[in-house]
């Protein structure tokens, strides 16, 4: 007897998308492929894939792949300091087959078409955040009566149509 799919609604397609994702968040460092994850979840690969299709437009690989760049960016601006290809392989967006050249060119790829920057350009910002952070005095600001930044000096404060000088 050959198995045929049954439409999904809208509900079940969210829960399945729910049941993938959350797997991801456990698992996104592994080697992790989608048939795998259909296994694991109990749920067939045709309505895994025709969930995120229908209500992501995208592939469940590629959501994948997104979510794991996701935790790059995560991890990069958490420890700028650490080797991009510690990152690559704690995210999971380096094959034991790949090297770390070929990891590397395939992520940067992806990373550009996903967040509109270079991998090795988002490096620097969070390198460079991390330095102003630590750059920055320490503790509370002792004189209260400097004005807050973005706060309006008197004088337009006092031209705004709600604030008229007599």
């Amino acid at each position: 007897m050959a198995y045929t799919a049954q439409p999904l609604d809208r509900y079940e397609g969210h829960r399945i998308i729910l049941k993938a994702i959350h797997y991801f968040s456990e698992h996104y460092a592994e080697a992790l492929t989608i048939p795998k994850l259909s296994r694991d979840l109990r749920i067939s690969l045709i309505h895994l894939e025709t969930a995120f299709d229908l209500l992501k437009g995208k592939t469940a690989h590629q959501a994948l792949i997104d979510y794991r760049l996701s935790r790059l960016c995560d991890q990069m601006s958490h420890d700028p300091s650490a080797h991009i290809g510690q990152l690559l392989a704690r995210c999971g967006l380096q094959d034991e087959g790949h090297s770390l050249f070929s990891a590397f060119h395939h992520a940067n790829e992806a990373f550009i078409s996903c967040f509109g920057i270079d991998l090795v350009e988002f490096h620097q910002q969070c390198c460079l955040a991390e330095l102003a952070r630590l750059e920055r005095p320490q503790g509370p600001v002792s004189d209260d009566s400097a004005p807050l930044h973005g706060t309006p000096s008197d004088q337009t404060r006092l031209m705004t149509r709600f604030h008229r000088p007599a």
